[in-house]
């Protein structure tokens, strides 16, 4: 009867313990839409005036399409990984690991010469998209956060 008991009382643990890591895990799929006022873009691409980020969420896998407009052209960078924290090969040139937290999804990306850190989240609802970023290469160092209005379907 006390090895039951045992078994029930860890069983019962276990399942708490997995209902908190799963309630930690935000899907951020959606279409979602640049709110250039609420955006602080310090470094933007010249001539863009727009970004729309599609993203697909199932488990750990995660997919980021990017979408950066021009006027009437566009520029655009599909972004696949795991959120498992290994690093893997990013867009044949980069490094890249991708870590689910408390706090957000977190992305980094690098090179030699290059660290791209961002982090994203929701903001002040699920309907409100955040990417907080930190560059820093050769070339470039910023620091842009990137709000996004989700899409609604009609």
């Amino acid at each position: 009867m006390k090895n039951r008991i045992k078994i029930l009382l860890t069983l019962i643990g276990l399942f708490f313990y997995q209902f908190q890591l799963f309630a930690q895990t935000h899907n951020y799929s959606g279409t979602w839409v640049l709110n250039n006022e609420k955006s602080k873009i310090l470094s933007r691409p010249d001539g863009m005036t727009s970004s729309v980020f599609i993203i697909k969420q199932v488990g750990n896998d995660f997919s980021l399409t990017i979408h950066h407009i021009f006027g009437s052209q566009q520029d655009t960078i599909v972004i696949k990984m795991l959120s498992d924290g290994k690093t893997r090969k990013v867009l044949s040139v980069l490094e890249g690991k991708l870590e689910q937290r408390k706090d957000g999804l977190h992305v980094t990306l690098w090179k030699k010469g290059f660290l791209d850190k961002v982090t994203y989240n929701f903001g002040k609802d699920e309907n409100e998209f955040i990417a907080d970023e930190v560059l820093v290469s050769d070339s470039d160092n910023h620091h842009n956060i990137w709000v996004f209005d989700r899409e609604i379907s009609k």
